[in-house]
Formats: C-alpha cells, sequence, structure tokens
C-alpha cells in the first residue's frame, strides 16, 4: 500500500465520518426544532387559554358593575318616586284643614287629649284655628303656633304634652306610609 493509497484512504474515511456527523448533526438539528417547535406551540396554546380566561374574568368583573350601578341607579329612582309620593301625600294632609271633617278631628284630638291630662292644660294651634279650637276648649292659647293643623295639648306647667299636629302624625305614620307606597308603586 502506497502512500497514496492510505492518504486516499484517511480522506474517504474521513468524509464518510463527516457525512455521518453531519447525518447525525441534521436528525439532532430536526428533532430540536421539532421539540423547539411543540414547546412553542404548547405554551402558545397555554398563553391563549390565560389570556382567554383573564378576558373572560375581566368580561364577568365588567359585567358585575354594571349590574351593581344599574341596581343602583334603580334603586335611588324608586326611593325618588317614593319620596316624591309621599311628599304629595304630606302636601294633600297638611291641606286637611281646608277639607270637610277637620273640625270633628279637630275636636277629638283636643278633647282625648285634656281628659288623659286633666283640665288643666293648654291648647295650642295655628293662628286659623283658633276660633275653632276656642268652641271645645277654654284652654286655647290666642297666640297660634306653627303649625299646619291639628293641636299640642300640654299641662299648664308644660312638663307633659301630647302633639296631635298634622306634622307629627304624618312622622310617627312616615314609616308606615313609605312601606304602603312601596308597595303599591311596585308591586
Amino acid at each position: 500500500m502506497s502512500l497514496e493509497n492510505v492518504r486516499e484512504n484517511l480522506i474517504q474515511e474521513a468524509k464518510k465520518e463527516e457525512r455521518r456527523l453531519l447525518s447525525e448533526a441534521e436528525k439532532e438539528a430536526s428533532a430540536i426544532i421539532l421539540e423547539a417547535k411543540e414547546q412553542a406551540k404548547r405554551i402558545k396554546n397555554e398563553e391563549k387559554k390565560k389570556a382567554s380566561e383573564a378576558v373572560e374574568r375581566d368580561s364577568h368583573e365588567r359585567i358585575s358593575v354594571a349590574k351593581l350601578k344599574a341596581n343602583k341607579i334603580v334603586s335611588e329612582a324608586r326611593n325618588k318616586l317614593v319620596d316624591d309620593s309621599v311628599n304629595e301625600i304630606w302636601e294633600d294632609f297638611k291641606d286637611s284643614p281646608k277639607k270637610k271633617g277637620y273640625e270633628a278631628f279637630l275636636k277629638k284630638q283636643i278633647k282625648e287629649a285634656e281628659k288623659e291630662l286633666g283640665k288643666a292644660t293648654i291648647v295650642m294651634v295655628n293662628s286659623t284655628d283658633v276660633k275653632v279650637a276656642e268652641k271645645y276648649s277654654k284652654n286655647v292659647q290666642t297666640q297660634g303656633v306653627n303649625i299646619s293643623g291639628g293641636a299640642i295639648v300640654s299641662t299648664k306647667d308644660k312638663s307633659v304634652s301630647i302633639d296631635s299636629s298634622l306634622e307629627s302624625i304624618f312622622e310617627n305614620n312616615e314609616k308606615e306610609i313609605r312601606g304602603t307606597v312601596f308597595k303599591e308603586l311596585f308591586k
């Protein structure tokens, strides 16, 4: 074997080894690329899922906030409607002195209070009711008080009083009135 043959043999062996190594490197590179693509696909799917979940959470949160705002607006509107209705009822109620049956109402309030407190009383009414009240009691204070109607009857020393003014009657029943109005408006 000549040197030339050995050299030729070594070159062929080296080329063969080079092809084998290149082939293995290409196979390994393909496997790495394939694994990288699969991993990228998994990551992409996971991120899509996370993004979708985040969008869904955000959507639910926004819907909840919108529902709360809507409920608040409805509640405020209902309360305003009830307030307006109660105010209308008050305006009508405080006009009671102009209505039929008011004098009998005033008489009853004065007589019941005087009976409960005794004869040593002071009857206080507004200035327009003084003459009517004097028909039913000798203890009417001639100077009217600032009430829409009804009477405030107290002992002479003012230690005990019964407030049957329209304001007091309405205020004492306002909670019940509001409840009734609410039920009637929102059946």
